[in-house]
């Protein structure tokens, strides 16, 4: 995908640096550099330069700093993310949301507003989480192709449904004048013979 939208490989929970365990219930303010997975309860504020997952059992009420914010819990609180946000099927979201990419995915509950401003720069993939898929070296650039065009032979072509044609229309023309002179010699309704 040569547009820039950074494509999103959830990691797996062995992954992540830290995780904040679903029995927890934590108050105030947290700062880190790399990942954690927030399963339990949260109130306070978030200030993260890696990525946040938000666990399916999380409930967190707080104002999001982060580089990447993927959720999957309930969130109540404004969020800025500088690479994205991803608000997954089960998650709910109650605030605003400021980032250059997200995802909604189908089922996800978002009430807010979103600001989506990229700026001027270009966005470059710089994380671990964040792929760019490239082709392989086989598939060159379109205009490099020099593949000719397959040739349709007159037999591969598809044939023209034929027009119905009603039974009378298949007689003969000596029977059809046949046909035709008995229809007239035939009294017509309501006709003296």
């Amino acid at each position: 995908m040569g547009n820039g939208i950074p494509i999103i490989n959830e990691p797996v929970e062995g992954r992540i640096v830290t995780v904040i365990a679903d029995d927890l219930e934590i108050r105030g303010a947290i700062r880190f550099k790399t990942s954690v997975m927030l399963k339990g309860i949260f109130e306070g504020e978030i200030f993260s330069e890696g990525l946040l997952v938000v666990g399916p059992t999380a409930k967190v009420t707080a104002t999001i700093n982060t580089e990447t914010l993927i959720s999957h819990g309930v969130i109540m609180g404004d969020v800025i993310a500088e690479r994205q946000v991803v608000l997954r099927n089960t998650s709910t979201h109650t605030g605003d949301i400021k980032t250059p990419f997200i995802m909604i995915e189908s089922g996800a509950v978002f009430n807010g507003t979103c600001v989506m401003e990229r700026g001027d720069s270009n966005f470059t993939a710089g994380t671990a989480i964040v792929e760019q898929p490239e082709l392989p070296e086989e598939f060159p650039p379109f205009e490099e192709r020099q593949e000719p065009l397959p040739e349709v032979r007159p037999e591969q072509k598809k044939r023209q449904p034929r027009e119905k044609v009603r039974p009378e229309e298949h007689a003969s023309a000596p029977e059809t004048a046949a046909i035709n002179e008995a229809k007239e010699e035939e009294p017509k309704p309501g006709e003296l013979l």
